[in-house]
């Protein structure tokens, strides 16, 4: 266990896991182990924690951190802070916040929600005598970037990407006297994303920042290990780093934008973050990824973008910052003083940026479906299918990957709804097996599965002679993905919603009469007055083909993406908007089990809405900087 520092553990798994503690004096220095633990090698305070391994009672703690292997007995209890923070009043203020986390565990604190999983996540923080505790996740058995450039299968674009990381790091932590952890060689990591991500923080010994000289140095370390072929502008760059030429870590940033764009194709552009086709009428907002042009000796940052944006592309670019950073610090860091210090010197969003090209590098799914606290029976029916190919070769692995996700809602009462909501299943399950083969089907081959589907429901409602609110019919919200491209279709009023770093998105728009009211420019607070506001203008089997007009729209997506489809039973009350941080941010990660996460939405809908049937499917898309692509265009 660390002691200053956090430890780490997965409490999402059913089986212990370990963790790091680190421990850090605050006062007079505790002289041994057998201080911090109770005779059966539990922490005290928190006994959920034990020892790993044995270890010497006597052992003298080190001045500074002492870092220890423990276990966490509960992993599948919510830690110890998210426990707390449940379960505290709505109120609470700083000075309840101060008293239950030490000060060396503020920085976590801080940043865990805008910078995981580069900085690791806080599980814990406490006093034991004049010692803080911080426990965080164990990191040590993920590679080092030393490992990874001594053993050469590190592209030059790759080492340039992650030299870019760090420097961006280096600034985000400086506000936090931090700047040390990435100045560590065992202390850079790189996770299943490739991301450049940190076991610890290490604060800056005495507070004393670190010159750019000894982080230039650390990279001369680097070149001179990996078995790179010469890259005499990035040798230039850490040259001068070294001879203490650079003072400005934007200057850094910017001379590795500069080598990044002479080692990438000459005509790679870049595209909205999400981009839609011209017949779309919604957006997935991220950040635009502005990427330099041909040359950059004579152009500022601005042409550079400027000119990037005046190109196309046909893959997908990301803004380091999105890769490294996510969105940027949360309130509560930016509402201390070094981060308002930082912002009025310019902060993340002021920095140049690094475009690269994207793919995928993993696609996961999970759907269930639940009848509701009042409903009889279930009238709502899903469809997930996910196919993955990963090709392994010496130029590295490659995904392929492509999923239909189809989530209905029946209307038409018992034996009405859920015979219209199956039958939309059926009808664009098959449709989409003989139809669709390799790329994403063109907007016309979509719509034309949609009306079949709506005529199979059309063609039954007219055999069985059903009139009025007995016509059976039902919503379709219907998701296509091929690696990084995605397709999204819908009618009536089920939602596709979409997570990134930054933030949560309505993709889909619903048909109703509320919202029809909106468009045709009728204010919001009088469209949804109406008594009929919620009614749906369009659904899949009452009408004809002709009054049938889905929605079609074409997304490109360029970071990690959580696609979320849904009922109403989930969405109403903006029950989703509501619990982003809590049911939706964690699914993110690699590590989260998706049908877990499903589950526990189900309950949630069930304890606020409860109302109407309950289905969710979401999909969760991985991508990772395209570096193949690059070399193949060299």
């Amino acid at each position: 266990m660390p002691i200053a520092p956090p430890r780490e553990t997965a409490p999402s798994e059913a089986v212990s896991t370990h963790s790091k503690t680190a421990v850090s004096p605050s006062a007079t220095a505790v002289a041994t182990v057998a201080t911090l633990f109770t005779p059966q090698n539990r922490l005290k305070d928190q006994e959920r924690y034990q020892l790993r391994q044995p270890t010497d009672a006597d052992k003298p703690l080190n001045a500074d951190v002492t870092i220890l292997s423990i276990l966490d007995c509960e992993p599948a209890a919510d830690s110890p802070l998210v426990e707390f923070l449940e379960n505290a009043p709505d109120d609470l203020d700083q000075a309840a916040i101060d008293e239950l986390i030490p000060p060396l565990a503020f920085p976590y604190w801080e940043l865990q929600e805008s910078l995981y999983p580069v900085v690791p996540e806080l599980q814990a923080a406490w006093q034991i005598e004049n010692y803080a505790i911080t426990v965080i996740e164990d990191r040590t058995s993920w590679r080092t970037l030393t490992d990874l450039a001594s053993a050469g299968v590190v592209e030059p674009l790759e080492l340039v990407h992650w030299l870019y990381e760090i420097i961006a790091l280096w600034m985000t932590l400086s506000p936090f006297a931090a700047e040390t952890s990435v100045l560590a060689p065992d202390n850079l990591r790189v996770d299943d994303d490739q991301v450049v991500c940190l076991q610890r923080l290490i604060f800056n010994p005495d507070e004393t920042p670190p010159s750019l000289e000894t982080l230039g140095q650390l990279w001369q370390t680097w070149l001179t290990q990996s078995s790179l072929p010469q890259l005499e502008p990035l040798e230039d760059l850490v040259t001068d780093l070294v001879a203490g030429l650079l003072d400005d870590p934007t200057t850094v940033q910017t001379r590795l934008i500069e080598i990044a764009d002479r080692l990438s194709e000459p005509t790679s552009a870049a595209e909205p973050a999400v981009e839609t086709a011209p017949s779309t009428t919604t957006t997935l907002p991220l950040a635009a990824t502005d990427t330099p042009g041909e040359t950059v000796a004579a152009l500022s940052i601005e042409e550079i973008a400027a000119e990037a944006k005046a190109s196309a592309a046909d893959s997908p670019l990301l803004l380091v910052e999105d890769l490294l950073l996510g969105a940027e610090l949360d309130d509560a860091a930016n509402s201390s003083p070094e981060a308002e210090s930082a912002s009025e010197e310019g902060g993340l969003g002021d920095l140049p940026t690094m475009a690269l090209p994207m793919k995928l590098h993993r696609l996961d799914d999970a759907g269930r479906t639940h009848v509701g606290r009042q409903r009889a029976h279930n009238e709502d029916s899903f469809f997930a299918h996910t196919q993955v190919q990963r090709l392994n070769s010496p130029a590295g692995a490659q995904v392929t990957a492509r999923g239909l996700y189809i989530l209905c809602d029946g209307m038409g009462g018992h034996s009405g709804g859920e015979v219209a909501s199956q039958l939309a299943v059926d009808s664009l399950k098959e449709y989409f097996a003989e139809h669709w083969q390799a790329d994403l089907p063109d907007e016309e081959v979509i719509r034309t599965g949609i009306l079949n589907a709506n005529q199979a429901i059309f063609d039954q409602n007219e055999s069985e002679e059903r009139a009025g609110n007995a016509r059976m019919g039902t919503t379709l919200v219907m998701v296509l993905v091929n690696d990084h491209q995605v397709a999204v279709a819908h009618v009536g009023d089920s939602r596709l919603y979409g997570l990134t770093r930054q933030e949560l998105t309505q993709i889909t728009v619903d048909h109703e009469v509320g919202q029809r009211e909106i468009n045709r420019g009728v204010e919001p607070a009088i469209a949804y007055a109406r008594p009929d506001a919620y009614q749906l203008t369009q659904a899949l089997g009452p009408r004809s083909n002709q009054e049938i007009a889905p929605t079609i729209t074409y997304l490109t997506i360029s970071q990690d993406t959580l696609f979320v489809l849904c009922s109403d039973g989930l969405s109403d009350n903006e029950l989703l908007e509501n619990h982003v941080e809590s049911h939706l941010k964690p699914l993110m990660r690699t590590k989260v089990d998706l049908d877990d996460g499903v589950a526990d939405l189900i309950d949630l809908a069930n304890e606020h809405n409860g109302h109407d049937n309950i289905t969710a499917i979401v999909v969760r898309l991985k991508l990772r900087p395209n570096l193949n692509a690059i070399a193949d265009s060299e």
